[in-house]
């Protein structure tokens, strides 16, 4: 890891600014938590933390995809949320010193800014907007993690799995109605089985509401996929 400087100062400065949790803050208070922050990288596949790990920094993503997850006693892998840049996480372990409650592995080439612990309290206790942002970020994950553990209690796995489809298209779909992503990635972000996920996805086909590629899905009916994920279950 490396302090940012030059160049490499400016994309951190850059990033903070693209963070909802600094959009709002002075510059003086993004300059105060460069002191002490960090650049790093990763390669696709690498990991950056695993549950239970040592907390005491956040990141923010400057480029490339990092996947939040957990493992379940069996083994399997149920993704909790794909972050983009601009976006940050690891806050939680950040601010109480406590163990890593998840784990958090790179989907693409990233480059991350780190911010440790001691340097956001102390930027906290002279700007006193860090905190009030970081209340809101913390309030933002609360409804996030509450909106899908009830998914998950409630919902039949096509209406999640339409759910979930969907806000993959909003974040990295781009405007085009494809995305690159396996079924066994959108299984493990909708806590299912590749097998179950793709028995699904071949009757959404047959209906014509996708296409299905290798590594790749293709909205047709967008409609149809709203319908069906805003559907209200009978009592």
């Amino acid at each position: 890891m490396q302090n940012p400087s030059g160049e490499s100062a400016r994309i951190a400065i850059a990033a903070l600014a693209a963070t909802p949790i600094f959009r709002s803050v002075s510059e003086s208070a993004k300059q105060a938590l460069l002191k002490s922050a960090q650049r790093l990288a990763l390669k696709a596949g690498q990991r950056l933390f695993e549950h239970g790990d040592p907390g005491g920094s956040m990141f923010v993503v400057i480029s490339g995809l990092i996947e939040v997850s957990v493992s379940t006693a069996e083994g399997r892998k149920i993704s909790l949320n794909i972050l983009l840049p601009g976006q940050c996480f690891g806050e939680i372990s950040m601010i109480d010193g406590l163990a890593r409650t998840a784990n958090a592995v790179a989907m693409a080439d990233c480059q991350l800014l780190a911010i440790p612990r001691e340097a956001f309290l102390s930027a906290a206790r002279q700007y006193s907007e860090l905190g009030l942002a970081m209340a809101q970020v913390l309030c933002e994950r609360v409804r996030w993690i509450s909106d899908s553990v009830e998914d998950y209690a409630l919902l039949p796995l096509d209406r999640r799995l339409a759910r979930r489809l969907l806000i993959l298209f909003e974040r990295f779909g781009g405007g085009e109605k494809t995305i690159d992503m396996s079924q066994s990635d959108l299984a493990d972000f909708a806590g299912a089985t590749r097998e179950s996920t793709n028995k699904i996805l071949i009757a959404w086909r047959n209906r014509g509401w996708i296409s299905i590629g290798r590594r790749s899905i293709h909205l047709i009916d967008r409609e149809a996929l709203d319908e069906l994920a805003m559907t209200v279950q009978p009592d």
